[in-house]
């Protein structure tokens, strides 16, 4: 069935191509026979008026609609990170707020671990995030991770230190994640 399409098509465009061949043919003999038409007829005398050439008909100004420049269609918006120091002190910890700008939670969890991965925040967090409650102990280190989802879309990460806990909330609203740490001493 396909060859077949395939052949009807092939004929198409060839017998559109020299009907088009042939057209163009037709008016340049056209053209040459009206250049020959403007000569004065037998029998007649040229005056003044005959010897002048006929000027071509005035064009016809046609508005061409203009096309919008093309823009990307905004598919993927564009992902951005900003986060806030929120302050704090020794008896309640030091809270940073960190939103997540288009981002799926995993995504969010990725990229903290990946900015973080040379601090304890993201040192010591799982490769990939665990999708169910996850306690992650460190056989070199006195640390263990625990990771809880306490509500549906939320995340958290609580990290046991020798001299303190630092608590990550990972809470996805609406299309960012907002990612609040709290980094408490003992």
């Amino acid at each position: 069935m396909k060859k077949i399409i395939n052949i009807v098509l092939m004929t198409l465009m060839i017998c559109c191509q020299e009907k088009k061949d042939v057209s163009i043919e037709v008016k340049e003999e056209e053209q040459i026979a009206q250049s020959q038409k403007t000569e004065t007829p037998k029998g007649k005398v040229a005056n003044e008026d005959s010897t002048k050439t006929i000027a071509p008909p005035n064009a016809i100004p046609v508005k061409v609609p203009e096309i919008p420049p093309r823009k990307p269609i905004d598919c993927f918006p564009p992902k951005s990170i900003e986060c806030k120091d929120k302050g704090g002190d020794m008896e309640n910890g030091f809270i940073t707020e960190c939103l997540y700008k288009n981002y799926y939670l995993e995504e969010a969890y990725n990229a903290f671990r990946e900015r973080h991965k040379a601090g304890d925040e993201g040192k010591y967090l799982e490769k990939k995030m665990p999708g169910s409650k996850h306690i992650a102990r460190f056989k070199d280190y006195p640390i263990s991770a625990t990771y809880t989802y306490p509500q549906q879309n939320t995340l958290k990460v609580e990290i046991l230190f020798p001299g303190g806990v630092t608590t990550m909330i990972f809470k996805t609203e609406e299309n960012d994640v907002i990612i609040t740490t709290n980094n408490s001493p003992d």
